[in-house]
């Protein structure tokens, strides 16, 4: 009996043995529970780096996943225990909550919230300083002619300051309007609250003014000069320039660099095919241009943030004096077209002039 009972034993062990590992094998049971797990960043609700946050049970990993703001995670299918959640911190930020966070889950379709609080470490890269210019003027600004519309030199100084600035912001804002005198624009600066607002915060200005002032004193195509208009407009922006540049210094920008340009003059100074009388209309001319060109340089004189391009000098030389003033402005058409003159610059005179400002 004795003998019976030591086999039935072995046998029960060997029974134990071979059917032991398989149960030791064995996965724990899935569970119904779920953890949801939120991420915050303390004072910034836009930031979108992802966390890293692992889950395990008793020392082992169950599962990891990368969670951003604002879309928190949930893990699913747990069994009863206690569990263990990490997050795993990227450079420039630190936890100000609990890390790890110990989750007790119990029972069965359960579902339990955690959730992250971090703060930035690393200062803020800040944000790029912005360069604003403004540009103030006529038509020669708009870029506007009776032939269409050119690129004015406008534009051209916008993408140069663009390039000079390349870290920064550079905005444009062209309050130049079509026929605009000296007059016209001291009364915006002084009434408008656009010009005010665009004119008090601007980096730069650029100003074309003058041209209007005398431009209606050309006669039958710009065959002949009316004295008296000219005379008027002339006086008229003697006395208006320098309150417009007082009323920016004044009262809108102190600071500002203000860039203008001399007003050129569009008639030839030696006779060409079909012109033979322009070099006596642009001495005429020039009894007017002169006066305004000597107003603009006086009051930039007097103020060193104050520049003056010289487009004047440099159309007579290049230009004017060599018969040449219709390969920058639409003043020359062919002689039975000349009904048709308009002094404004073509494109190639909007790009002398871009480059001048340059």
């Amino acid at each position: 009996m004795k003998k019976f009972s030591a086999v039935i034993l072995c046998v029960w062990l060997v029974v134990v043995l071979l059917i032991a590992p398989a149960y030791a094998a064995r996965p724990p049971k899935v569970g119904t529970n779920a953890i949801t797990v939120t991420v915050t960043i303390d004072g910034y609700p836009t930031d979108a780096t992802p966390f890293s946050v692992t889950l395990s049970l008793d020392g082992t990993v169950i599962a990891s996943q990368n969670i951003t703001q604002g879309s928190p995670h949930t893990f699913s299918n747990l069994s009863a225990g206690t569990y263990q959640l990490t997050e795993a911190l990227p450079t420039g930020y630190a936890c100000i909550s609990a890390n790890p966070v110990n989750q007790i889950v119990e029972g069965k379709n359960n579902t339990y919230a955690v959730s992250f609080t971090n703060q930035k470490t690393a200062t803020p890269e800040p944000d790029p300083e912005t360069i604003h210019y403004v540009a103030l003027g006529d038509s020669i600004a708009t870029g506007s002619t009776s032939r269409g519309t050119t690129t004015s030199y406008v534009y051209s100084y916008y993408n140069y300051l663009k390039q000079k600035y390349p870290d920064s912001v550079v905005t444009l804002t062209n309050l130049s309007y079509n026929g605009d005198d000296a007059t016209d624009l001291l009364n915006k600066l002084a009434t408008n609250d656009t010009f005010k607002t665009e004119v008090g915060k601007a980096n730069y200005i650029t100003m074309t003014i003058g041209g209007n002032n005398i431009l209606i004193a050309g006669e039958n195509s710009f065959t002949s000069i009316n004295n008296a208009v000219a005379e008027a407009g002339t006086q008229n922006f003697e006395t208006d320039f320098p309150r417009v540049i007082d009323q920016i210094r004044d009262n809108l920008n102190d600071t500002a660099e203000i860039i203008i340009m001399t007003l050129y003059n569009p008639y030839n100074t030696i006779a060409i095919s079909g012109y033979t009388s322009d070099p006596a209309l642009h001495a005429e001319a020039e009894l007017y241009i002169s006066r305004i060109n000597a107003k603009i340089r006086v009051e930039a004189a007097f103020d060193p943030d104050t520049r003056v391009v010289e487009i004047h000098d440099y159309f007579k030389t290049t230009y004017a004096d060599q018969g040449k003033m219709g390969s920058v402005t639409y003043f020359y058409p062919i002689s039975w077209l000349k009904f048709t003159r308009d002094p404004h610059p073509n494109q190639t005179g909007q790009n002398v002039i871009a480059a001048k400002h340059q």
